[in-house]
């Protein structure tokens, strides 16, 4: 974080209304909710555990099995389109509200990746 940064967000109007405990409960909440790189993990560790399905000997030597473990691929590969999809709408959502909250710093967001 730049010094410029922390100066600016120190003139939001929004903050400044509020008391400092209020304060503090939204500069919390508003870093808690920042995006992370965790958000699609899951589907990537399930992708991995349904590699590993498909690899072994069991489900090779069983087309039944071998075409469940495909679908449930299928189903994976899905999830994680439109996982990808949430997550530039939930970045989207984030920078807007933080634009309210700190509105001349929100650029330090790449607020022009839109």
């Amino acid at each position: 974080m730049a010094w410029e940064d922390i100066l600016i967000k120190e003139e939001s109007d929004i903050l400044n209304a509020l008391n400092s405990k209020e304060k503090k409960k939204l500069k919390k909440t508003l870093q808690a909710a920042e995006p992370s790189e965790y958000f699609g993990q899951d589907f990537t560790k399930l992708g991995d555990l349904i590699e590993m399905m498909q690899s072994l000997d069991l489900v090779k030597d069983d087309s039944k099995m071998k075409k469940k473990m495909k679908s449930i691929n299928e189903q994976n590969v899905d999830m994680v389109a439109t996982a990808s999809k949430l997550r530039k709408q939930y970045e989207q959502l984030y920078r807007q509200v933080r634009k309210v909250v700190y509105p001349k710093s929100a650029s330090s967001l790449r607020d022009d990746e839109k």
